[in-house]
C-alpha cells in the first residue's frame, strides 16, 4: 500500500469515527425520552430540548472552529472536540437534575461543532479534487449509521440497565474517536492555511452556498421529522407504512458514497446539486396530486436525489474558498446545517398545528428546496467549473 493511499485511508477512518460519534450522541436521547419524563416529570416540549440544544452552538462555533483550526491544525481542534464530547456525555450520566442535562446537551453541541469541523477538514487535505466526492460521501453516511445504531441499541439498553447506562455508551464511542484521532491522525501542513484571518469570509459566494445548503436541509429534515404525521394525518395511511415512507432520505443516504464517485467522475457537482435539488421541490409538490399507490417509488426516487446533494456540496464549498481554506468552508457549511436543522422541523411543525393543509405543507418544503436550487446554481465566475 503506498504512502499516500494509507494516509487517505487513516483520514478517512478517522474523520468517519469523529462524525459518528457526535451523531451517535446527539440522536441517544430520542430513544431515551419516556424513561427521562419519567424521571424528572418534564413535558414533551421541554424534552425535546434535549435533542434541539445540541444544534444550537454549531450556529457560532462552527465558524470559529474553522478559524482555529488554521492557527493550531486539525488534530489538536478535533482532540479539543472529542474530549470535550466524552465529558458532555459523563455529566449527562450523571445530571441529578433536569437543568444540568440540558447544559450537557449544550456542551455536547460544543464539541461536536469543533470535532464535525476539524473531521470534515481533514479529507480535504489528504483527498484531490477527484476523489473529494467519494470521501464526503463516505463522511456523509455517518448521518443515517449513527441515527439506526443509536435508536436500535440505545433504547434497549436504556430498558434493561437505566438511560444513564444509554449515555454512557456513547462516552465510549467518543473516547474510541478520540483514541483514532490521537494514533492515526497526521495532517498535510501545505494544505492548511497558517493565518488566522477572516478575509476568505469575504467571499459572497460561501455564503449564498451555505444559505443554499440551509435550505436544502429544512426541507429534508423537515420531512424526515414530519413526514410520518404528514401521510397518517392527511392520507390516513398506517403508521408503519408512514414511517417508511418518510424515512427513505435516510437510506438514501447510504448511496453517498456512489452518488459522491459520481460527482467525481461527472465533474460538474454544481449542476448536479442544482438539478437535484430542483427536482426534490418537484417531487414536494407533486405529493398532494398524487395518489397513494405511487408514494413509495416517488420517496425512493427523493431519497436518491438527496443523496446527490450532501457529497457535491461539501466538495464544493472547498473549490469556493480554496481547498487550502477548507476549515473555514466547513465551518461555514456546518453553521447552515444547524441553522436548518433548527428550523425545518420547526417551521414545518408550526405549520401541521396551525393548517390542515397537506397541500401548503408540501408546498413549503417544496419552496425550500426550489430556493437551495437557485442559490446553489450562482456561480463565482468563469473560473469556477464545478
Amino acid at each position: 500500500m503506498s504512502k499516500p493511499y494509507s494516509g487517505e485511508s487513516r483520514a478517512l477512518l478517522v474523520s468517519f469515527l469523529a462524525r459518528f460519534a457526535f451523531i451517535f450522541s446527539m440522536q441517544a436521547m430520542p430513544p431515551l425520552f419516556s424513561m427521562i419524563i419519567q424521571e424528572f416529570g418534564t413535558s414533551f416540549t421541554m424534552t425535546g430540548t434535549l435533542l434541539w440544544l445540541v444544534a444550537v452552538p454549531g450556529l457560532f462555533i462552527s465558524i470559529l472552529g474553522g478559524l482555529l483550526i488554521g492557527r493550531y491544525g486539525v488534530r489538536t481542534l478535533l482532540t479539543v472536540g472529542l474530549a470535550i464530547s466524552a465529558a458532555s456525555s459523563v455529566l449527562s450520566a450523571s445530571s441529578d437534575s433536569f437543568f444540568i442535562l440540558q447544559m450537557s446537551r449544550l456542551l455536547l453541541g460544543v464539541g461536536g461543532a469543533v470535532a464535525v469541523v476539524a473531521a470534515a477538514t481533514l479529507l480535504f487535505q489528504w483527498f484531490e479534487k477527484g476523489r473529494l466526492g467519494l470521501a464526503m460521501g463516505v463522511f456523509g453516511i455517518c448521518m443515517p449509521s449513527g441515527i439506526i445504531v443509536a435508536f436500535n441499541f440505545l433504547g434497549a439498553i436504556g430498558s434493561i440497565y437505566g438511560w444513564r447506562s444509554s449515555i454512557l455508551v456513547t462516552a465510549a464511542v467518543n473516547l474510541v474517536a478520540l483514541v483514532a484521532c490521537l494514533l492515526l491522525t497526521t495532517e498535510k501542513k501545505d494544505r492548511r492555511s497558517s493565518r488566522l484571518s477572516v478575509e476568505p469570509f469575504r467571499n459572497i459566494h460561501i455564503w449564498i452556498l451555505g444559505l443554499g445548503w440551509a435550505l436544502f436541509n429544512m426541507a429534508a429534515l423537515g420531512y424526515t421529522t414530519w413526514g410520518k404525521t404528514i401521510f397518517v394525518k392527511h392520507y390516513d395511511l398506517s403508521m408503519e407504512f408512514s414511517g417508511l415512507l418518510a424515512s427513505t432520505i435516510m437510506f438514501g443516504a447510504f448511496a453517498q458514497p456512489l452518488t459522491g464517485h459520481i460527482s467525481d467522475m461527472l465533474g460538474r457537482r454544481r449542476s448536479l446539486a442544482t438539478i437535484s435539488c430542483a427536482l426534490i421541490a418537484v417531487i414536494f409538490l407533486s405529493f398532494p396530486f398524487l395518489s397513494s399507490t405511487y408514494f413509495l417509488p416517488v420517496t425512493l426516487l427523493l431519497g436518491i436525489l438527496v443523496a446527490f446533494v450532501t457529497p457535491a456540496l461539501y466538495a464544493l464549498s472547498g473549490k469556493v474558498l480554496g481547498m487550502e481554506n477548507g476549515a473555514l468552508a466547513l465551518g461555514v457549511m456546518n453553521a447552515f446545517l444547524n441553522l436548518g436543522i433548527i428550523l425545518g422541523p420547526f417551521t414545518l411543525g408550526y405549520l401541521l398545528d396551525s393548517s390542515d393543509s397537506s397541500l401548503l405543507l408540501f408546498l413549503t418544503m417544496a419552496l425550500f428546496a426550489l430556493w437551495a436550487s437557485v442559490l446553489v446554481a450562482i456561480r463565482p465566475g468563469r473560473s469556477d467549473e464545478s
